[in-house]
Parts: C-alpha cells; structure tokens; sequence
C-alpha cells in the first residue's frame, strides 16, 4: 500500500475521499496517474476581466 512519506496518509484514503494530506502525496505514483486522467487534455484558462 503506498503511503506518503511525508504525512502517511495512504493512496486508497486520497482516491476515496478526495483529499490529500499534503503537498507530498501528489508525488504517491496512484494518486499521479488518477491526476493526469481527472485533467488529460484539459488546459487552464485564466480568467478574463
């Protein structure tokens, strides 16, 4: 089960509720490729005043 390192929150925790323990679990290799797939394709477009 991979956990991060820096504040142990595992990747099955991040995938079922959504959130993340910090800025390190991004990193986790699952939580990497669910990311990729949540935003393949889509890019950022700033907001227009």
């Amino acid at each position: 089960m991979e956990r991060c390192p820096k504040c142990g929150t595992s990747a099955e925790e991040i995938l079922e509720t959504g959130f993340v323990g910090c800025e390190k679990c991004y990193e986790l290799p699952t939580v990497k490729k669910a990311v990729g797939k949540m935003f393949d394709g889509k890019k950022h477009k700033a907001k227009k005043d």
